[in-house]
Formats: structure tokens, sequence, C-alpha cells
């Protein structure tokens, strides 16, 4: 065997026991990471009347009792229209910034960019207060107010998946495309686009997901008659221990991962 054939095997060998190492240190991080949502799923089967550790039996009475509360039905139909309003928003705004920033380099453009994704920095109950005081005066409650609280902290997640989408463009295709005589609108439309569709994807994911789950505003710009489901099960853990809050929570964590999963599928496919 040459010299150059054993130091490719040495590399190979060495390249895998540090994937090795290195799966084994990720494998304890997904377990703390995840080991919250984990423990929900067994409460929401348990035949216990209250929410306790460990579980006792199987039964799937609080899913029914869920289904069967009118409730929690109207306060999906409210999580849902909220999400999909907020995640509109957010691309709305969202996308021209994203690839403003990922396309043009101007003085102060760093310090435009922090200002964009500072809600994601900011302590949401400062957020919550301020939107409160705000949008009280305006009128912005329920479905519109809430959701324009949730595109303020939507939108960074589009701003910065979208730009940087627009940094991956290869300047090559643009410029072939306007040596070959396509106007600017069209270059933006068949070549800037698809090339950013799936950053605009992953930023409407988390834009909709950061909406669908968050609750410190939704307590604020929400009223008795319009409740998301953050905010009811607040509610009902502050007023009792019912099972049944374990069980919507098992079926958010359930949506929220499938949608990461198809996210994650589409990201692959495209590749």
């Amino acid at each position: 065997m040459s010299t150059t054939s054993s130091t490719a095997v040495v590399q190979r060998g060495t390249e895998r026991r540090t994937n090795y190492v290195l799966l084994g240190l990720l494998v304890p991080v997904i377990i703390v990471l995840l080991a919250p949502s984990l423990v929900v799923l067994p409460m929401s089967v348990s035949e216990n009347p209250v929410l306790s550790w460990p579980p006792q039996g199987f039964t799937l009475r609080w899913y029914g009792k869920l289904i069967a509360n009118p409730g929690w039905l109207d306060s999906a139909k409210n999580s849902l229209e909220v999400a999909f309003a907020a995640t509109g928003l957010s691309l709305v705004v969202g996308i021209p910034a994203g690839l403003t920033f990922g396309s043009i380099h101007w003085r102060g453009k760093q310090l435009a960019l922090a200002f964009v994704v500072a809600p994601l920095v900011i302590p949401t109950i400062i957020l919550a207060i301020g939107m409160y005081e705000v949008y009280a005066r305006l009128g912005l409650v329920d479905l519109w107010g809430l959701a324009v609280g949730h595109a303020v902290i939507g939108t960074p997640f589009v701003v910065v998946t979208t730009m940087l989408a627009v940094r991956q463009i290869d300047p090559v295709l643009l410029l072939a495309a306007r040596s070959l005589g396509a106007p600017p609108f069209s270059v933006f439309i068949h070549v800037t686009l698809p090339t950013v569709a799936l950053g605009v994807l992953s930023g409407a994911v988390f834009a909709f997901v950061a909406s669908w789950d968050e609750v410190v505003i939704a307590n604020f710009l929400t009223t008795p008659t319009f409740k998301t489901i953050p905010v009811l099960m607040w509610d009902q853990l502050t007023e009792g221990s019912d099972p049944t809050v374990a069980a919507m929570a098992s079926t958010l964590f359930i949506v929220t991962v499938s949608i990461t999963l198809v996210l994650a599928f589409i990201s692959k496919s495209r590749r």
C-alpha cells in the first residue's frame, strides 16, 4: 500500500472517530432540549384526573374532552387565524427588507439590521407592554391587533432567512440573464425569487410557529371573548390542573414538529 493510500485511510478513520464523538456529544444535548416537551406526551394519556408524574394507566379521554370543548376549538381557530395573518404581514414586510439587506451594501447597513432583528433580543414582556399602550389607543385588539404584534416578532425571521438566501445567489446567473436581454423585473421573477424561495419559506414557518405558541403578547392583546390556545392554556393552568391542558400541549408539540420535519424534507429535496 502506497504512502498516499495509507494517509487517506488514516484520515478517514480519524474523521469517522471524530464524527462518532460529535454524535455522542449531540445525543445528550437533544435529550435535554426535548425532555421537557416529551414529558407532556405521557401526561396527556394518563388516567389521573390531575396533572401528575409519573402517569398512571392509559386513556384518550382528555383528547376527547379537548375536541368536545367549544372553548378549545374556538381558541384553536383564533390561533390559526392570527398565525396566518401574522405570517402574511411578516412576509409582506420581511421579503423586501431581506432582499435589500442581502443584495445592497450601504453605510450603516449593520446598524439597520440590528434594529430589524431587535425584537428577537428585546424581552417579550417589554414589547407586550409597549404594544398594549399603543394598540389600545388605536383600537387594535383581538385578531388584527395580535396579528400585528406577532408580525413584529416574526418579521426578523423572514428578513434573516431571505437575506441569507440572497447571499447564496451566484452573481454569474444574474449577469448571464441580463446579458441575454432579460429586463430587471424578469431577472427578479425567474432567477432571484426561485433561488430565495426556500429561505422565504423557512422564514414563513418560523414566523408562523412564533405566533402559534406565543403567550406573553397574546395575554396583553386579547380579550375574554377572543383567546388563543396559549392564553387559554395559561388560564387553565392558573385555575386548575386538568390534563386536557397536557392534551393540547401535546397536540401543539406534534403540529410544530410535523411542520419542522416537512420544512427539513423540502429543504433536503431541493438540494
